[in-house]
């Protein structure tokens, strides 16, 4: 007989009136109690979660995000706790899973359930994916701690957790660019605090280079990211999550830089992958900025890296950057291809994309280009052209249709590949190239 799962979800809120149906809305069905703690509402945030049935208690603001959770934690009267905040939400077939997830580990001597963490922007599009511990069991050791960027601890040692990242994620919308701009200065002001009380708190130092680069202080950034990675365990074991995300932000940091340090950036990327081998996203790091100054050799190097790392180790808490760019990485890689005169792999890379979305512009010019520069194809002159032309309307444009013919038109005119250009321009009528060069012509 499955054991009796009871789950009290809860969260605290201030001024999430945008949020707080959602919210709740995803436990309806699933939880046996909401438990809203307001630290100081003056919308209609307590309102609308009275109406929607939650347990509504008040917490005035200390300043300390562990003492209004753990407050809310002390509400909670059932066994197992759904802890999230109020702009973020399961989906509904995510949801239905949860009760499952915990019957699994129920009987088990661990006390949390990691999920998979989904950051999204203001337009809903994934900006990064990480993941979280926000479902544990009611115990009274396990609490919260630190003001801000809070962890749970079980009498101050870690908890132990079922990894469940493949069947829940949490989508988060506290991300988008409007929201961040708002926590900004109370997120510095509690870090700041915080490592008063504890200056060798590596992590906090991590989060603190965030808050300045988002800041543009890069200066200030790079010097709290370098004090994370002084006081870095020697042992990665249970922090790999924190320690890829300070790396990858410090790269990302040196890479854009307008006078970027080479040596620096190598340096970096080499104590990062030695402590996090399974993070594709530092040679995708790399491996951008090689190709941005045209070192094409070391660029593919680490794009073919980064996808080798992604294969083996997948994206459920790695790679994040690397996954949501998974299109833009092939590109750059077949232009890498390209510049290396490895012209049949650049081919076969944009033909992958174009299988994909036939209407990616600057890959098809990167194909395009490619075949131009292939000695096979271009010995043959027109010929070959014609045979170039076959081969795409076969794989991915319709040429009775006038928006593809003139979609690869302009591909062959924008990637110098002049006998395909004289090709396509062959499959207008006279009055459709007349209407065609017009609106060329007006875009130059």
């Amino acid at each position: 007989m499955e054991p009796k799962i009871r789950i009290s979800q809860c969260m605290i809120v201030k001024n999430e009136e945008g949020n707080i149906e959602r919210a709740l809305l995803w436990g309806k069905g699933i939880v046996s109690e909401q438990i809203v703690v307001d630290t100081g509402s003056t919308d209609r945030t307590v309102e609308i979660a009275e109406k929607m049935g939650a347990k509504v208690y008040h917490f005035p603001w200390i300043d300390d995000f562990a003492a209004a959770k753990n407050f809310a934690i002390d509400k909670a009267r059932y066994e197992w706790i759904a802890f999230l905040d109020a702009d973020e939400y399961f989906l509904e077939k995510d949801a239905k899973e949860i009760l499952y997830c915990i019957r699994q580990v129920h009987n088990t001597n661990h006390h949390g359930i990691a999920t998979g963490w989904i950051h999204l922007d203001d337009k809903g599009g994934v900006l990064s994916a990480d993941t979280q511990i926000r479902i544990f069991r009611n115990l009274p050791a396990l609490r919260y701690k630190r003001k801000i960027h809070e962890y749970l601890v079980l009498d101050d040692v870690p908890i132990r957790t079922a990894d469940a990242v493949s069947v829940l994620s949490i989508y988060h919308t506290g991300y988008g660019e409007k929201t961040v701009r708002e926590k900004k200065g109370r997120n510095l002001k509690l870090i700041e605090a915080e490592l008063q009380i504890d200056p060798n708190d590596w992590e906090l130092w991590g989060y603190l280079g965030n808050e300045y680069d988002g800041d543009k202080d890069c200066e200030q950034a790079a010097r709290a990211y370098r004090k994370a990675i002084s006081l870095m365990p020697e042992d990665p074991k249970g922090h790999i999550g924190s320690i890829a995300m300070i790396y990858m932000r410090y790269l990302q940091l040196l890479t854009f830089l307008p006078e970027p340090d080479e040596k620096e950036i190598m340096e970096v990327y080499q104590k990062a992958v030695k402590s996090v081998p399974e993070e594709g996203d530092f040679d995708y790091m790399v491996g951008q900025y090689f190709t941005a100054r045209k070192d094409w050799k070391r660029g593919e190097t680490h794009i073919r890296r980064a996808l080798t790392i992604l294969e083996a180790n997948g994206n459920a808490g790695w790679s994040a950057i690397l996954s949501g760019n998974i299109m833009k990485t092939y590109e750059m890689l077949a232009i890498c291809c390209y510049s290396n005169g490895n012209l049949k792999e650049c081919i076969k890379l944009t033909s992958t994309l174009l299988k994909e979305n036939p209407y990616l512009m600057s890959t098809l010019v990167v194909m395009l280009a490619g075949f131009s520069s292939d000695q096979a194809t271009t010995k043959n002159g027109m010929e070959g052209a014609v045979q170039v032309a076959a081969f795409l309307g076969k794989s991915f444009y319709r040429f009775d249709s006038l928006k593809d013919r003139i979609f690869v038109l302009r591909a062959a005119m924008a990637s110098g590949y002049q006998d395909l250009t004289a090709v396509m321009r062959n499959t207008f009528t006279q009055e459709e190239l007349n209407a065609v060069d017009k609106a060329l012509n007006q875009k130059e």
